[in-house]
This record gives C-alpha cells, sequence and structure tokens, in this order.
C-alpha cells in the first residue's frame, strides 16, 4: 500500500485541524467553567481530573467522528465548533443539577467528577453517533 503526497498532506491538515481545535477547547473550558481546573489538578485534585478528562474524551470522540464522516475541512471545522458548544453545555447543565458542583470539585468531591466526566462521555458519544 502507497500513500500519495496529497494523501499524507490530507492527513496532516485533518490531524493538526484536530489538536488545534482540541487545544482551543480545553482552553476555552477552562476559561468559561468558573473554576479553574488546571490548577486543580495540579494540585491533585482527582474530582478535577475527572471532570475535565471526561470533556475531553467526549471532545475526542465529536472530533474523531466528524473526521471520518466530514466531506471537507470545513464541513469538520464547523462540527468541531458545534462540539465545543454542547461539551461546555453539558458542564452548565449538570451543574444546574447538582447544588454547589463547581464547590464540589473544588473541594475534590471525586462524585461529582465522576458525574460529570459520565455526562461529558456519554453526550460525545451520542454527538460522534450523530454524525455517522
Amino acid at each position: 500500500m502507497s500513500i500519495s503526497l496529497a494523501q499524507y498532506l490530507l492527513y496532516l491538515q485533518y490531524m493538526l485541524s484536530g489538536v488545534a481545535l482540541t487545544v482551543a477547547f480545553a482552553f476555552l473550558y477552562v476559561k468559561i467553567t468558573p473554576i479553574n481546573e488546571f490548577a486543580h489538578i495540579r494540585e491533585g485534585n482527582t474530582a478535577c481530573a475527572l471532570s475535565f478528562g471526561g470533556a475531553l474524551v467526549g471532545y475526542a470522540l465529536t472530533i474523531a467522528s466528524s473526521i471520518a464522516h466530514s466531506v471537507s475541512l470545513v464541513d469538520f471545522l464547523l462540527w468541531g465548533v458545534a462540539a465545543t458548544v454542547i461539551q461546555i453545555l453539558v458542564y452548565f447543565v449538570c451543574i444546574r443539577f447538582v447544588r454547589n458542583a463547581p464547590r464540589g470539585l473544588a473541594h475534590n468531591n471525586t462524585a461529582i467528577g465522576a458525574l460529570l466526566c459520565s455526562a461529558h462521555l456519554a453526550i460525545g458519544i451520542l454527538n460522534a453517533a450523530s454524525l455517522t
């Protein structure tokens, strides 16, 4: 099997765009959510690591599906933006149902972290499947 230069360049476009979208998502997520997950994770906060990790994996599932099913790079980028909005909305919907969730995360409540992780993964899977 041989790969043409054009195929390799297309691969690089999608891969680099996917990484850029994921980094942008992570940055935006941390800026929009009420607590700085990175700071808490550096301190060993498992709840924040679970919540943020679930958001990243849920996002990556949708990004992977949109790479596989998009018809162009622009199409892929638009789905990436939609996935960003959806995953951030998941966080805010969840914290509406769990009283003081941000404070619980900051105090390393792993039950809240696991719940947010699960919600992010569930919506990421549904979002990814919706793109097929």
